[in-house]
């Protein structure tokens, strides 16, 4: 079974921004529920690709380090 998102009810006052209204997702395969906003799970992916974007510089200053010690290598 796929899990389930539900709205959950906006306290009394003005209707906040849409990705502020918190959602509760029931999980499967065992029923836990938690709440999410579509505002944190924009900052999670914001972070994820971050944390992406550093790992792919990284990855690129390794790939030219590892050049430099194949050339020492090889001269």
């Amino acid at each position: 079974m796929a899990d389930k998102f539900t709205k959950k009810a906006v306290e009394s006052g003005p209707e906040p921004d849409w990705k502020q209204i918190g959602v509760e997702k029931e999980h499967q395969p065992a029923k836990q529920k938690s709440v999410v906003t579509y505002a944190q799970l924009e900052h999670q992916k914001a972070s994820q690709e971050a944390q992406k974007s550093a790992c792919d510089d990284r990855i690129a200053e390794i790939e030219a380090e590892m050049a430099k010690v194949k050339a020492a290598v090889e001269a």
